[in-house]
């Protein structure tokens, strides 16, 4: 009984994860803007959830620099704040040893992104949103 009461909570914490993602994604796609109460529930609903799933929360040198690089990323403007507290969010929970694959994903994922957003509006478009390629790339390292 304990095993199937462990293994409910650990699908409705991947559930929410996914729809907390979707949700992300979704706002971001539509207003390129992360509205901060999605931060904040990613902060307090996500964390736990990824706990409960089995992640392993690590702070270290990689995780303090990819938050220091996401920060000034942010303060001069290549990147939204809002992609900028994803990596903030999501820095604590990486594997630092497979973060090449993450990284070839996110910038594949941006290209995809501009080229098709290029192609459909016959125009190269000025900004996209970055939340879509940060996420998959986070993905791609947490299932690695």
């Amino acid at each position: 009984m304990s095993k199937l009461i462990h293994m409910v909570l650990k699908s409705l914490a991947l559930t929410l994860c996914f729809l907390w993602l979707a949700a992300v994604v979704f706002i971001d796609l539509i207003s390129y803007r992360i509205p901060n109460s999605l931060v904040l529930v990613g902060l307090f609903l996500i964390w736990p959830c990824l706990f409960l799933i089995g992640l392993k929360f690590q702070i270290s040198l990689p995780s303090m620099t990819l938050t220091l690089v996401s920060l000034i990323l942010g303060w001069v403007s290549l990147i939204g704040m809002g992609d900028a507290k994803l990596f903030l969010i999501a820095a604590p929970w990486l594997h630092y040893d497979n973060l090449i694959k993450a990284l070839v994903m996110m910038i594949a994922v941006s290209w995809a992104q501009l080229l098709v957003g290029s192609a459909l509006k016959g125009r190269v478009l000025q900004r996209i949103a970055f939340a879509p390629a940060i996420l998959c790339a986070v993905l791609l390292n947490l299932a690695t």
